[in-house]
């Protein structure tokens, strides 16, 4: 039985294994199309099991419902082959099931399980990742690769990709120092990997380090530009630098060229990258034009979806300000439908928080900003249940203060600024705090 470039055994053919190490390893580095490699892979190979219940885990993963065709039919293919498969095999088929069921927590649990066996399965690994990350279980993103990490090679081609998983983890965990200093060794052995400067820009957002964010994410663009896959969202990371900066037109000029020329590839980063980014212009006094307008068209194909609320909250910043009344009403009600018929952990975090979110936000972009208030700040701690980072997710804080100040809740500005002010200490927040505090009454 061939073996892969870890050192596991797979069922399938040579030329199957090949496949599949290059699949890992533009998984890993962001490039390429992994998706398309395995498919062609696995339709040339029927045994490839491992080859059919990835190609299932990597369209749930990219935001593609579990009950779509192609889904069904990379778990069809995998469970015709299962008989001949080894176990590790059929654990990634049995969490790729569970994941197209909405079992987003079942199907971490099987990885887990995998990992315990054979720390260095790469899919396992990256698989859990991804899915902590949408779950925004922090510290199960930091702890899935610490369990791992001594077992990988230091000389392989994948293990400097898998210290930049493990820096982002600690920085969504907290472990700021130790984040950067693991995200630049990553960088050290791989100057391209996206997911290590990325996490380093994590951490530059989230010290208020903008300046050095600017020229770091600057200086090393020829190289993260090369992963096609996080382009855009390393590009966003840039863009939060420079509005805290209230440098507008540059933010403008590099959503122009490199954000809009690709909404029409359908990826749900890039689309959650756009709105977001529109979104925080605007709250900062930015006029972004008609820039929405694409923004909405695109998202309105994903409208019945409701794979993540994370992606719902996004869907609603787009229709929102679209200007398109007939598509709010009908993200709106595909919403309720979901709520009354939806199943899986999804589900329950979109009854539970993603709602009200998406609520608040509606709220906000139709002018009552009471009623964002009423709904944001009850939920406020509970967002990370959404998923996304912590800088994602700082959206909602920054629209949360954005209500008070122009509904005249003074006090309430004031509290949150003087909140934010402790733990991002940067000029435009200083200034905000002191307009707040001096239109309360205590200038």
């Amino acid at each position: 039985m061939p073996l892969d470039d870890q050192g596991l055994s797979v069922t399938g053919e040579a030329a199957s294994v090949a496949a599949l190490d290059r699949a890992v390893a533009d998984y890993y580095a962001w490039r390429g199309d992994p998706l398309a490699v395995l498919r062609e892979a696995a339709d040339a190979d029927p045994a490839f099991t491992l080859g059919h219940s990835a190609v299932a885990s990597l369209l749930v993963l990219n935001g593609v419902p579990g009950d779509h065709p192609a889904v069904r039919t990379a778990l069809d293919k995998a469970e015709a082959s299962a008989a001949g498969a080894t176990a590790r095999e059929r654990h990634h088929f049995g969490a790729a099931k569970a994941w197209a069921a909405g079992e987003i927590i079942g199907a971490t649990e099987i990885w887990e399980e995998v990992l315990l066996d054979h720390p260095t399965d790469a899919l396992a690994l990256r698989f859990a990742h991804d899915s902590y990350f949408y779950l925004g279980h922090s510290q199960s993103i930091r702890d899935s690769v610490a369990r791992v990490l001594p077992a990988w090679d230091e000389a392989g081609r994948n293990y400097g990709y898998v210290l930049g998983q493990y820096a982002f983890g600690l920085e969504e965990a907290g472990e700021l120092r130790h984040a950067e200093e693991v995200g630049r060794r990553a960088l050290a052995l791989n100057p391209e990997d996206a997911w290590a400067v990325h996490a380093v820009a994590h951490v530059l957002e989230t010290e208020s380090r903008q300046a050095e964010g600017i020229e770091f994410l600057k200086a090393s663009r020829p190289a993260w530009s090369k992963a096609n896959a996080l382009s855009v969202h390393n590009g966003w990371h840039l863009a939060l630098y420079l509005i805290e900066q209230e440098r507008f037109d540059d933010v403008l000029a590099d959503y122009d060229r490199h954000v809009a020329p690709r909404l029409g590839e359908d990826s749900l980063l890039d689309l959650v990258d756009a709105a977001a980014l529109l979104w925080r212009l605007e709250l900062a006094g930015a006029d972004v034009g008609a820039r929405w307008t694409p923004v909405a068209a695109q998202w309105l194909t994903h409208v019945d979806d409701h794979v993540l609320a994370f992606n719902d909250l996004h869907i609603a910043l787009a229709v929102s300000r679209s200007g398109d009344p007939e598509a709010l009403h009908r993200f709106t009600a595909s919403l309720d439908a979901y709520a009354r018929d939806g199943r899986g952990d999804n589900h329950a975090i979109t009854v539970d928080v993603g709602r009200r979110l998406i609520d608040g936000v509606l709220a906000f972009a139709a002018g009552d900003h009471r009623g964002a208030i009423d709904r944001l700040l009850p939920v406020r701690y509970k967002t990370i249940r959404i998923g996304g980072s912590h800088a994602q997710r700082d959206l909602l804080i920054q629209t949360l203060i954005a209500a008070a100040e122009r509904s005249g809740q003074t006090n309430l500005a004031r509290a949150l600024l003087a909140e934010r002010l402790a733990v991002r200490p940067t000029e435009k927040t200083r200034r905000a705090y002191l307009r707040a505090d001096a239109a309360a009454g205590h200038a």
